[in-house]
């Protein structure tokens, strides 16, 4: 798209003394029928737009009731023949050509000073009311002369809430079970820094979705390809584009989206734009305004830019983007990592120094505790097998070629080694009188646990071996029971810990070889 003749042209134009015809918006153009439209066509036209607009088919969004809203004003002053007559009493005198005077001669008129159009950058605010309510309709979709293009979303940004959130926690309980070393420091801090940051991106965009003017939008229009992303604007005139490249991005033979690279006055400026049809809309949109404008160009048709050129009050009143201090995303980006670092930080401070270790929860009978680390047995060495000559498992498991006895009840135990450095080998015991008949047989590593399932009901205890120093112990019995309820049967599930400390609640007993 190369540049036509255009400033030549404006010389032109500069010498003429010509009058402004004021285009206002009125409810004609809300209804979008014509100014001499029969009451029927009102009517209907009405009908066609409320059932297109209304909240109720467009998820009560934001957008769809102020469209409503703008929809019902119009129908309630054209469909009145008073109010009716009054509107267009209105719009003869706010468009009856009026001459623009300089402040210094009251009987003479002020030559039309239409500076090139160039790119630029404004914040929604910053513009004058009629300005905003063109770029506002423009947002809407209720300006006809144009192509809109949705750029961005906010479903993802809930979405990535959710996971980071979850993240978030799962790093801060994570944090809590030591051990924590130089590396693990710097994970815990850095992560939840990290996490947080990005939490509070998504958080602020979903803030600015909800409570900005104009959404996230491309809109190609007669004069501008511009971009609005909330109260954002920055529009480049069509005519400077000079190259326009696509690529139409794919994950695991998915489309994702187009980046589209243009290159506006000697600028790259980057979009990604869907569905992939879009872009396609997107370049015929781009020619054929570029032909009216070159058209309007050669015919000398002055209307046609003054009618359609958004910030042409923009560059002749000087206005300037004035910084605003972002206030929400100000406190976003500082009070989340700061409380995410805050939690981080008393965890160091509690259980930096503490070695690995699970909170043990207790549906059953407390844990009994080893002896503290002692040395091994006189003449003690570690056996590479098991007693009966079978590999010791790699991980918490049952010995193999032993039993599996008292398989046909429903309560469940779980011996817990995870505080130990000590490999365990154990022993289930059921309890009968004065018999005492190993039931089960299980290996747990050090730093693992055992879930033993379908266990009957009866008397039973524990017996185990410190692979490491060879000694045993047999913890206090405990009963396993079954009771019939109204709609099943409750049952046992105990979770028996195997803690390394000096007293624990739960007697444990010193055992004879034999006795193991």
């Amino acid at each position: 798209m190369g540049t036509p003749d255009f400033s030549r042209w404006l010389r032109k134009i500069k010498q003429l003394k010509l009058f402004i015809m004021k285009k206002v918006r009125t409810h004609y153009d809300n209804l979008k029928v014509a100014r001499n439209a029969t009451p029927e066509a009102i009517r209907a036209a009405y009908k066609t737009l409320s059932q297109k607009y209304h909240p109720d088919r467009n998820g009560n969004s934001a957008e769809s009731r102020q469209v409503m809203k703008m929809i019902d004003d119009a129908y309630a002053v054209l469909s009145d023949p008073e109010a009716r007559s009054r509107h267009d009493a209105w719009i003869t005198e706010q468009e009856s050509p009026t001459p623009v005077k300089e402040n210094v001669g009251s009987d003479s008129i002020r030559e039309i000073e239409f500076s090139t159009p160039v790119p630029g950058h404004i914040n929604f605010y910053d513009l004058d009311e009629d300005s905003q309510r063109r770029i506002k309709e423009r947002a809407l979709g209720l300006n006809n002369n144009q192509l809109r293009i949705k750029l961005d979303g906010v479903i993802k940004n809930y979405c990535w809430c959710a996971i980071l959130s979850l993240l978030i926690c799962v790093l801060f309980l994570v944090s809590r079970d030591g051990p924590w070393s130089d590396n693990t420091t710097k994970f815990y801090f850095g992560g939840m820094t990290l996490l947080s940051f990005f939490l509070a991106k998504n958080i602020v965009w979903i803030f600015s979705w909800h409570t900005k003017p104009l959404k996230s939008w491309l809109l190609v229009t007669p004069l501008y390809l511009i971009k609005l992303q909330f109260d954002k604007i920055s529009y480049w005139p069509i005519w400077t584009i000079s190259d326009i490249k696509a690529t139409h991005r794919h994950s695991y033979g998915i489309y994702t989206d187009t980046e589209v690279k243009i290159v506006a006055n000697n600028k790259r400026e980057t979009f990604h734009i869907s569905p992939e049809s879009a872009y396609q809309e997107f370049v015929n949109g781009l020619r054929t305004f570029d032909a009216h404008f070159r058209s309007a160009v050669n015919s000398r048709d002055l209307n046609y830019l003054l009618n359609n050129d958004d910030f042409f009050k923009v560059r002749a009143d000087g206005v300037k983007a004035k910084k605003r201090a972002p206030v929400a995303s100000i406190a976003a980006y500082t009070l989340l990592p700061l409380l995410a670092l805050l939690a981080i930080g008393i965890n160091y401070q509690e259980y930096a120094d503490m070695p690995a270790r699970h909170r043990p929860y207790y549906t059953g009978n407390p844990a009994p505790y080893i002896q503290p680390k002692l040395s091994p047995k006189p003449g003690y060495v570690r056996p590479d097998t098991a007693p009966n000559g079978a590999p010791w498992p790699t991980t918490a498991a049952y010995v193999a070629e032993y039993p599996q006895l008292n398989e046909g009840g429903l309560s469940i135990l779980t011996i817990d080694n995870i505080q130990n450095d000590s490999d365990v080998f154990v022993k289930l015991v059921a309890l009968k009188e004065d018999e005492a008949n190993p039931v089960r047989f299980f290996f747990i590593p050090a730093f693992q646990k055992f879930t033993l399932e379908k266990i009957d009901a009866g008397a039973y205890d524990v017996r185990y071996r410190d692979l490491t120093t060879g000694r045993l112990s047999r913890s206090e019995d405990f009963t396993l029971n079954e009771t019939p309820i109204d709609n099943g049967t409750r049952y046992s599930n105990v979770t028996m810990t195997l803690y390394k400390v000096q007293h624990g609640n739960m007697e444990t007993y010193a055992l004879a070889e034999d006795e193991f």
